[in-house]
């Protein structure tokens, strides 16, 4: 196998400067210009009003409604799911260079990765190793072996997915301590939990470890399951996010699955870890699980770009039928898949059912035991109903029949509607007499790609800003597709808020630069800004130490799709925002003292209620006091 080279940068530097990122993005997205830019239906998610923004003076993109943003090369990986070296590749005859040297693109393509991410990727992988050692080979992981192996997994399914056992006593700690690894690398690992006085203790405690990888196959993150009977502690744990682990974007067994889920053009869609893990053992290669039960847009979206179809087995209890719909309306409205529900006998979870029987027969449920989203729907509207009750009757039909308007092909529409009108002794003619407005509608939202609400957008609601503008609502009403939900534009709080101003603030001017960082102990509250910054401080220093101005070259160094799209959205404020330097010390003062400190306050109400609720009088008097020291310490700073 040929081994890949590394890109030399200013190859890379000249295939971007000499592209026109508007002749790379216009076969995926047909653009039209308004003002300054150029817009678009974003072609990541399903819309009618286009938020998808192209700025050709400074090569970069922007969609106003999911976030996504980058450069050139950016769009490409997203897109196409492809590597950086597959994504150089691919626009480098745009910009004239055909005979690109093929070593770039070898089947183990090499990547850029900041020193932090290379740490954390490097103490992950220890982690994962330690845990899995403690788990095969010694005799304080017996239970945890034990346990594992009652669950129908034997040792080579364990190997395969790293598992693990975490014991008790600090173990994982004391082993980096002892090779000495730096602190503040352990604290921004999140595999540990810092006590007041500042010491780090191990997160996991007596629990059996499923490792969570990212698609690259590296230990990103871990869920530990309770192997005692103290059902004060929680039956699972799990790892919060850091700077390598985002659980919106992550989908468990994604890296061992993807190969079998591109070749076969279906995905399988599991509620838990060992639901996946049985299935893989089994043979079905192809199984995922979101992180808990919520599917996000992003997870969708990824999905989306292997494979044509999803197949959803979640557990039949409640809370796993929620999450089947929360899943299928997800995949309706933010990807190409075509969906199933898969129905598991008995009500087990896969998990069990494989357990009971044999392969051939889970293979056989996957296959022909599903439904089809409308039916599924149909039942799920039943939930929580009593049918007998003639006012219940008729909500669930006229419910039922705004489901049954949304199908397309006459012939399903009426098996529907005969299914509903034997059950409940209506006629069809009368059924289909008040499906027929349904239907009108229907047809109306299919040739009309305003809002769901038919209204036109407040001028309020229109995204302007200095280098992106208005989304030109008016001269593309008339060529939408047809009506997908599109997503809310994501919200963030008043506290990133500050920060995405002032980072975009000292990336362009170097006095804010400085002021910032000889601040003493200033550090941005989220992680993704804290490591931009860092990230910017090299790029800064091997350009002389000037600001920042090509964003694009700045996103080419950076490489990481969830850091690019922030920095697309810095690249959006009108400049007149960054005028008053009196405002720098207020972001500062903001992020550091006031929002840590309103959080506090906040916390200690909720504390002091639990107390009070608890009848804990000692509590309450030890919460008062701080929470009394807090608010005097709010006032001090007005």
């Amino acid at each position: 196998m040929t081994i890949a080279t590394r890109i030399p940068e200013h190859l890379v530097e000249e295939i971007r400067e000499r592209v026109n990122i508007v002749d790379v993005i216009s076969p995926y997205v047909q653009l039209k210009k308004q003002g300054r830019n150029l817009f678009g239906l974003c072609p990541f998610h399903d819309e009618r009003t286009p938020s998808f923004s192209v700025n050709e003076d400074k090569q970069i993109y922007h969609c106003f409604s999911c976030g996504r943003g980058g450069n050139v090369f950016s769009f490409i990986m997203d897109i196409d799911n492809a590597t950086f070296p597959q994504a150089v590749a691919k626009v480098a005859p745009f910009a004239g260079v055909d005979d690109l040297d093929a070593s770039y693109t070898a089947d183990e393509p090499t990547e850029t990765v900041d020193p932090q991410t290379k740490a954390l990727r490097s103490l992950y992988a220890d982690a994962t190793k330690l845990y899995h050692h403690l788990l095969v080979n010694t005799d304080a992981g017996d239970t945890a072996l034990t346990y594992l192996h009652e669950r129908g997994l034997d040792d080579g399914t364990i190997d395969a997915f790293m598992l693990g056992y975490a014991p008790e006593n600090d173990v994982l700690y004391n082993y980096f301590n002892e090779q000495g690894v730096d602190y503040q690398l352990l604290r921004a690992s999140e595999l540990f939990i810092e006590w007041d006085d500042g010491s780090l203790h191990d997160r996991f405690t007596n629990r059996v470890l499923f490792t969570i990888r990212d698609a690259a196959g590296h230990p990103i993150a871990f869920s530990g399951r309770r192997l005692s009977n103290d059902d004060s502690q929680a039956k699972y744990m799990n790892s919060p996010e850091s700077p390598l682990f985002n659980k919106s974007q992550e989908l468990f067994n994604l890296d061992l699955a993807k190969g079998a889920i591109r070749k076969q053009k279906q995905v399988v869609l599991f509620e838990g870890f060992m639901d996946v893990i049985a299935a893989f053992q089994a043979g079905v290669q192809n199984g995922v699980a979101s992180m808990g039960t919520s599917l996000t847009t992003e997870q969708v979206q990824v999905l989306s770009r292997m494979a044509d179809k999803i197949s959803i087995s979640y557990d039949a209890d409640d809370a796993g039928q929620r999450a089947t719909k929360r899943a299928l309306d997800l995949v309706a409205q933010n990807g190409k898949m075509a969906a199933t529900v898969v129905h598991i006998p008995d009500n087990q979870d896969p998990d069990e059912f494989l357990r009971a029987n044999d392969v051939s027969a889970f293979l056989n449920v996957l296959s022909h035991n599903t439904e089809d989203p409308i039916a599924f729907n149909i039942r799920y509207l039943r939930m929580g109903r009593d049918l007998t009750n003639q006012t219940e009757m008729f909500a669930y039909v006229s419910d039922v029949l705004g489901t049954i308007a949304t199908v397309t092909e006459p012939i399903m529409r009426e098996t529907y509607l005969r299914q509903i009108g034997e059950e409940f002794n209506i006629g069809l003619d009368a059924l289909q007499d008040q499906l027929r407005p349904l239907l009108l509608q229907q047809q109306a939202r299919r040739s009309n790609p305003r809002r769901s609400n038919n209204k036109r957008p407040r001028q309020s609601e229109r995204v302007a800003d200095a280098d992106f503008g208005a989304a030109p609502y008016d001269e593309w009403q008339d060529s939408a597709p047809a009506p997908v939900p599109a997503p809310v534009a994501p919200t963030i709080s008043r506290v990133e808020q500050a920060e995405r101003m002032l980072l975009a603030w000292m990336l362009q001017d170097n006095d804010v630069w400085l002021q910032v960082t000889n601040t003493p102990d200033f550090t941005f509250a989220d992680v993704p800004y804290e490591t931009i910054m860092m990230l910017a401080s090299g790029y800064r220093s091997e350009h002389g130490n000037q600001p920042i101005t090509d964003m694009a070259g700045f996103m080419d160094y950076v490489q990481k799709a969830d850091l690019t799209r922030i920095l697309a959205t810095l690249d959006t404020y009108a400049p007149e925002l960054f005028t008053d330097r009196s405002q720098v010390d207020e972001y500062i003062q903001f992020i550091s003292h006031d929002a840590p400190l309103s959080d506090r306050i906040n916390r200690l109400q909720r504390q002091i209620k639990e107390a009070n609720q608890m009848h804990n009088d000692a509590l309450v008097a030890q919460l008062s006091v701080e929470y009394l020291a807090a608010l005097r310490e709010q006032q001090t700073h007005k």
